[in-house]
């Protein structure tokens, strides 16, 4: 019983700690998404769509690390961060949502919780975008 308490508390850590690596992935993961779905309901086939997400996704973090490159000002880059982070909040909050959903009695505590770690996996990849360098 005891083993298997710890074992869960390690696994949910560690999905944690996955949430907050790979958080400055969610607006590519999203970018893909979007355009290798309209591909296939286009009928272009899997082949086509698997080429375009990847493409998609592969563009998108260029573009960002372009801007970056070539932004002077703090705005610039704050804007590109907002634009990373949104995303990131809101696979932050349905994620804890889900561990608080699964750990907690239904209550207001759920959703306070959950927006928490929403601003706790943004700030997470604001943190990581601000901390690209060109």
């Amino acid at each position: 019983m005891l083993i298997g308490f710890a074992l869960i508390i390690v696994a949910v850590f560690l999905c944690c700690a996955l949430l907050f690596r790979l958080s400055i992935y969610a607006l590519p993961l999203f970018v893909a998404f979007l355009a290798g779905s309209t591909t296939y309901r286009s009928g272009s086939g899997i082949v086509a769509a698997l080429a375009t997400a990847a493409i998609a996704a592969i563009v998108l973090l260029a573009v960002a690390q372009l801007a970056l490159a070539f932004a002077k000002s703090g705005t610039m880059r704050a804007a590109i961060g907002v634009a990373f982070a949104a995303p990131a909040a809101g696979a932050g909050y349905h994620a804890v949502h889900g561990i608080a959903a699964a750990t907690m009695p239904t209550s207001e505590w759920q959703f306070v919780v959950s927006l928490l770690g929403a601003a706790i996996v943004a700030a997470a990849s604001w943190a990581q975008w601000s901390r690209v360098r060109i």
